[in-house]
C-alpha cells in the first residue's frame, strides 16, 4: 500500500514538474540588488574608455569596468547591464542575429529575425527548449524579443509578453536619452539605469515612470 501511494505522489511531483515554466534566466533579489547599487554608489567612477575592442560607457572601479554600463564591440554587438570585475555579469547583448538575456552561465536566446526564443542556457548545460516557449502555428509562444517604433518616435528594443513590455529591455529616447532595465506588463518595474548623452548615469529601482530607490 505505501509503495503504491509513494508511486502516486512521484508520478504528481513529475508532472507537476513538467508542467512548470522552465527559468529562462536567474535575477538578484531586491537586497542584493540594492547593494550593488550602494557599493557602486561609493566607490565607482564612471567615464567612456576605449580599448582595442571596443567603446565602453559606465562606471569603473580602479580602472575596472565594475558597475553600471554598456559595451559597443568592433563587430558592433552590444552589451547593456551590470558588470563586475571587468565581467559582464547581467544584462542584455545583441548581435546582428541573437539577443542575450541574463548572466554569461545562464539565458534565453533569442532569435532577432522572428523574436522568438530558441535556447535557453541554463548553470548544468544548453538546455532543449521546452514545449512552452516553442512556436508553432496552432500554439504561438507569448515570450519574445522586438524593437518596437512608437509614433513618437521612441524605441523599445527587448523582451516582450504577449505583445507589451516585460522583462528586460532598452528604450531610446529622441532626444538621446535611453534607459536599460526591467519592465513588467508593458511599465518599468525593477532595477535598471538611465544613461544620458552626457555620460552621466541614475540607477536603482524604478516603479513607472518614478525612480523610488
Amino acid at each position: 500500500m505505501r509503495i503504491a501511494v509513494l508511486s502516486v505522489l512521484i508520478s504528481f511531483v513529475v508532472m507537476v514538474r513538467a508542467q512548470q515554466q522552465v527559468e529562462r534566466y536567474p535575477q538578484m533579489c531586491d537586497e542584493l540588488q540594492q547593494v550593488f547599487c550602494d557599493y557602486v554608489s561609493a566607490e565607482a567612477e564612471t567615464r567612456y574608455m576605449s580599448s582595442g575592442y571596443g567603446q565602453y560607457v559606465g562606471q569603473l572601479i580602479d580602472n575596472v569596468i565594475y558597475g553600471w554600463g554598456f559595451f559597443i564591440a568592433n563587430n558592433n554587438a552590444q552589451t547593456f547591464g551590470q558588470y563586475r570585475k571587468g565581467k559582464h555579469m547581467f544584462g542584455i547583448t545583441i548581435t546582428d542575429e541573437i539577443a542575450r538575456v541574463g548572466s554569461n552561465e545562464h539565458y534565453a536566446e533569442y532569435d532577432l529575425k522572428t523574436g522568438e526564443i530558441v535556447r535557453i542556457n541554463t548553470i548544468e548545460g544548453n538546455m532543449r527548449i521546452p514545449e512552452i516557449y516553442v512556436s508553432t502555428p496552432e500554439k504561438k509562444t507569448k515570450y519574445g524579443f522586438h524593437k518596437i517604433t512608437y509614433s513618437n518616435g521612441d524605441v523599445y528594443c527587448g523582451e516582450t509578453y504577449d505583445g507589451k513590455r516585460h522583462g528586460y529591455g532598452i528604450y531610446y529616447w529622441a532626444n538621446g536619452d535611453f534607459w536599460y532595465g526591467e519592465y513588467s506588463n508593458g511599465y518599468r518595474q525593477g532595477y535598471g539605469v538611465l544613461f544620458k548623452p552626457d555620460h552621466k548615469l541614475f540607477y536603482g529601482k524604478w516603479v513607472g515612470d518614478c525612480k523610488v530607490k
